[in-house]
C-alpha cells in the first residue's frame, strides 16, 4: 500500500541526496541487546516490523557544522524510517529507539497509509559520557489522511529550508518547535509559527505545566460532582476559577 503522506513528507522535507544513507537495521540488533528488559525485547518483536537508517545528517552530508558544550553532543543527526505492524505501542518502541541509538534521532514512523514522528531531547549522562540521556520525548501521535489544517501544517513546517543550519543542534531544536506547537495547538487551535522565535526549552516547560493544570482541573471537577457540602463546593470552584486563569495565562504565552 502506497503512503501518499510519507512520499509528501520526505519531498517535502528537502534533504540533499547526499544525506541518503538507506542502510537496514536488522532486528537482531536491537533484540540481541543484552541491556534490553525483556519487556521492550517483547515491544520490538510485538511492534516492529523493520527500521532503516535512511538519512544521515554531519558535515560531510549536509555542511552543517557539530555541536557539543558539554551536556549536548550532536556529532551527527540520524533520520530512520520504522514499519510498524500496528497502531497500537509505538510510543514505547520511540522511546525505546531514542534510548538505544547513540545519537540524536527523528523517527519517521509508517503503518500503512498513517504517519508518525518522533524527537527526542537528549544530554550526555554525567554518569558515562559514553551514553546519552532522554530529558524529553516529542511524539505527534499518528496522523491519518485526510489531515486536519494544524496537521497538514505541522507535515509542511518540516523542510529544511525553515531551519536553522547553525549547528547540528540548532537544527534538532529547529525539529523539537515543530513538536511543540503542534502540541499547543491542542491548547490554543492554532499551528503558530510565529513560535519559530521562542526557546524551544520555554515552550516544551509551558506545555508541561498546561498538562499539570488540565490533570489538575479534571482532578477538582471530579471532586465538585461527588461534594454535597456548601462550603467546600465554593472552595473547590475557587480553586478551579483560579487555576483555569493560570491555563488562559499560559495558553496567551504560547500564542504571544
Amino acid at each position: 500500500m502506497h503512503n501518499t503522506l510519507l512520499t509528501n513528507f520526505i519531498s517535502n522535507f528537502n534533504l540533499p541526496s547526499e544525506t541518503k544513507l538507506g542502510v537496514k537495521v536488522p532486528k537482531k540488533t536491537l533484540t540481541d541487546n543484552t541491556d534490553l528488559a525483556s519487556a521492550d525485547k517483547a515491544i520490538v518483536k510485538d511492534v516492529l516490523k523493520s527500521i532503516d537508517w535512511a538519512y544521515t545528517l554531519k558535515p560531510e552530508t549536509i555542511n552543517i557544522p557539530t555541536y557539543n558544550d558539554g551536556v549536548r553532543e550532536y556529532l551527527e543527526v540520524a533520520i530512520l524510517l520504522v514499519r510498524v505492524k500496528s497502531l497500537s505501542k509505538t510510543k514505547q518502541l520511540c522511546k525505546l529507539l531514542h534510548s538505544v541509538i547513540p545519537y540524536p534521532t527523528m523517527l519517521i514512523v509508517e503503518f500503512e497509509e498513517s504517519l508518525a514522528l518522533s524527537a527526542a531531547d537528549k544530554r550526555i549522562n554525567q554518569a558515562d559520557s559514553h551514553k546519552l540521556t532522554i530529558e524529553n520525548q516529542f511524539d505527534s501521535g499518528w496522523i491519518t489522511p485526510p489531515t486536519d489544517d494544524v496537521q497538514a501544517k505541522f507535515l509542511a513546517d518540516f523542510s529544511l529550508t525553515n531551519c536553522s543550519m547553525v549547528s547540528l543542534y540548532d537544527l534538532y531544536v529547529d525539529f523539537i518547535n515543530r513538536f511543540n506547537r503542534l502540541e499547543s495547538a491542542t491548547f490554543t487551535g492554532v499551528y503558530g509559527e510565529n513560535q519559530q522565535s521562542a526557546e524551544s526549552s520555554e515552550v516544551t516547560n509551558v506545555l508541561h505545566q498546561l498538562k499539570s493544570l488540565e490533570s489538575e482541573l479534571s482532578t477538582l471537577r471530579n471532586k465538585l460532582k461527588k461534594e454535597s457540602l456548601m462550603s467546600n463546593k465554593v472552595t473547590l470552584n475557587v480553586q478551579a476559577r483560579d487555576i483555569k486563569k493560570q491555563i488562559q495565562t499560559l495558553k496567551e504565552q504560547l500564542l504571544s
